[in-house]
């Protein structure tokens, strides 16, 4: 585990902090500004890399990302400002409530939905499959999107 800084370049800003075990950087940094309602869209994301300033050393280069999102989009960073806490968790873990989540435009399943056991039992062995390093190791874990 080391440390990940996810920053906007403009408005220039350090968003967070956040530990993670490197690899999926970009894919960790556009879902946590997707989580904290900064960006809506995929297309809001302009472009993800790693910090190349001068005057950081090599190797801390891979542990910050800059984020360039669409020119247009001026995101409400108020709810971040002060120190809070950040994991690479989906999101979802430490919300103060499932208020917070619907204030954050998560939408309730409409009752009309229907999927068969069958689909339902399965979506575990689909998940687990893509998961290789956790059959290895233990240590991880994921979240799936399944779309009906």
């Amino acid at each position: 585990m080391c440390p990940l800084e996810i920053r906007l370049t403009s408005p220039q800003k350090t968003l967070a902090v956040t530990m993670r075990t490197p690899g999926a950087d970009f894919e960790l940094a556009a879902g946590f500004l997707y989580c904290e309602g900064i960006v809506k869209h995929r297309d809001d994301i302009l472009r993800i890399s790693y910090c190349v300033d001068s005057n950081r050393d090599g190797e801390q280069r891979y542990n910050i990302v800059n984020v360039n999102l669409r020119e247009e989009l001026t995101p409400d960073l108020q709810p971040l400002e002060g120190h809070f806490f950040t994991s690479s968790a989906c999101g979802i873990c430490g919300k103060a409530s499932l208020e917070a989540l619907r204030l954050r435009g998560c939408s309730v399943m409409s009752d009309a939905m229907e999927v068969s056991t069958d689909v339902i039992y399965s979506l575990s062995e689909q998940l687990r499959s893509a998961q290789s390093v956790f059959s290895t190791t233990g240590g991880i874990h994921a979240a799936g999107l399944f779309v009906f």
